[in-house]
């Protein structure tokens, strides 16, 4: 179907930006486009959401939402939520029903109060643990109350399948499924972030010496220390860098020809960030390769970049002087403030972030397995940046996981394989550092083996800047966050 789905919203005028927000999010990850209207069309599907049904409307062609307000109380409460219980087979937190939405093609439950919660992050920016930087999936609010990790692509798919429905009862075509670029099934963000390059021989031998330890004494693993110390003897034997590896890797993209994110590092505010300086003209000159090359250069802000925004402007402003303007984003360790974040990325021209990742855990931080606009609560509008979840890292699965061989890759491939049914599109990091064996044996390898499963279960493999200029074509039509319509 190439109409618009028309959406009736029947709410307080202060709910509309959130509302309108949670919908336009998730049809546009589905590619079905929609226009508010304030009375229903004259033919074609419809949906309502709304506290009740007004008997002259067609509802035999409309699909309907509940609208409770209670359900939206949270957002006058920092209260932590107790409990999350299944309402008409989907998990919500708000369980609040409307009246009159109990039969098929209704849900009862205020599911954009519910989607919005999560898409908001609001137990990270306003729960009990709003100001730890660092979100781990222990903590959080999907490990402390049972909540699926996907929770939001479940209300999507909710969604979906009532409008499927509807269609089916219409005779009347569904929407296609939105096609990535190159018409790919889904898409795969591929990314590096750039944490250490070593100065000298000494920075070489020091890396090596607390890679075997890390081996030997927090995995207990003698037989990876072996081969990490081998991976980098054979480094040295035949004079080649072990950890920096960012040629090397573009060479490979090259010859596959997909291409990755870089994120080069600039601050130095605290013991965990990186080792090199952008101010020296060695480390410039070798970084120089990632623009020279063509691909995607990004900043990755500083430990503590987002406790004074002005230091990530400042990052990103050196970056630019020193390399090349970044167009996307990545924060060292997933550290930040979750505001701070996304208005500094706003002043500095960032048009994309992937920091919204568990560092402990594989899969979605805010539920959603697709491209979306953090909201910033403060204006009541979503933020012009570009969220690509992080849903892999090397680091998660080795050193949190501890996996490794046919038990990483099995953790790669289910990843993929429901990405792949979702038609989803996610971002992955794989650090420079494990790419010549010396640092986590077998995770180059790992790499390599996913790219070219992606491509071959017709995914894409690709960029943060590619995606981003696809998504953001796409969001000119929805009111939320462009040249969306609205009549009424």
């Amino acid at each position: 179907m190439s109409e618009p789905l028309h959406i009736v919203l029947r709410c307080n005028d202060p709910l509309l930006p959130k509302v309108r927000y949670v919908f336009d999010t998730l049809f546009m990850a589905r590619g079905v486009p929609v226009v508010y209207s304030s009375l229903p069309p004259a033919h074609g599907p419809w949906l309502l959401y709304g506290s009740s049904k007004e008997p002259s409307w067609p509802l035999e062609r409309c699909l309907a939402v509940a609208h409770c307000p209670e359900s939206w109380l949270f957002l006058e409460s920092h209260a932590a939520i107790e409990a999350a219980v299944a309402v008409d087979g989907s998990i919500v937190l708000f369980p609040k029903t409307a009246s009159g939405f109990e039969t098929a093609l209704n849900i009862p439950f205020d599911l954009a109060a519910n989607a919005f919660y999560f898409l908001s992050a609001w137990s990270e920016r306003l729960g009990p643990d709003k100001d730890e930087t660092r979100s781990l999936y222990s903590n959080s609010i999907f490990a402390r109350l049972g909540v699926p990790q996907d929770i939001v692509d479940q209300y999507l798919d909710a969604l979906m399948t009532q409008l499927h429905a509807l269609c089916v009862r219409l005779e009347t075509e569904p929407w296609h499924a939105l096609a990535w670029p190159q018409d790919a099934a889904y898409a795969l963000i591929l990314s590096h972030d750039v944490d250490f390059i070593p100065a000298n021989l000494i920075d070489i031998v020091k890396q090596g010496a607390k890679t075997v330890l890390r081996h030997l004494v927090r995995h207990r693993d003698p037989a990876d220390a072996w081969r990490a110390a081998a991976g980098l003897a054979r480094a040295l034997m035949h004079r080649n860098d072990p950890y920096g590896c960012v040629p090397d890797i573009i060479e490979r993209e090259t010859e596959l020809g997909v291409r990755a994110s870089f994120q080069v590092a600039v601050g130095h505010r605290h013991p965990n960030d990186v080792n090199y300086r952008i101010e020296d003209d060695r480390i410039r000159d070798y970084l120089r390769a990632i623009p020279d090359a063509g691909f995607d250069l990004c900043l990755h802000g500083s430990y503590r970049s987002t406790e004074n925004p002005v230091w990530y402007v400042e990052e990103a402003a050196l970056l630019t002087r020193r390399l090349g303007r970044p167009s996307g984003s990545r924060q060292h360790f997933l550290s930040f403030h979750y505001d701070a974040l996304f208005s500094a990325q706003e002043q500095a021209g960032i048009q994309y972030d992937m920091s919204m990742g568990f560092p402990d855990r594989t899969g979605p931080r805010a539920g959603f397995s697709y491209p979306y606009f953090p909201y910033c609560l403060a204006e009541d509008r979503p933020y012009n940046v570009l969220q690509l979840n992080l849903f892999l890292m090397d680091v998660t699965l080795r050193g949190y996981l501890g996996l490794k061989g046919a038990r990483a890759w099995e953790a790669i491939r289910t990843t993929l394989d429901t990405l792949r049914r979702k038609r989803g599109c996610v971002s992955i990091v794989w650090h420079p550092i494990v790419f010549k064996g010396a640092r986590d044996p077998g995770y180059d390898r790992l790499f390599w083996k996913m790219v070219g499963y992606t491509l071959e279960t017709n995914g894409l493999a690709t960029d943060g800047r590619t995606i981003n200029d696809f998504w953001r074509r796409q969001a000119k039509n929805y009111i939320s966050f462009g040249e969306g319509s609205k009549d009424g």
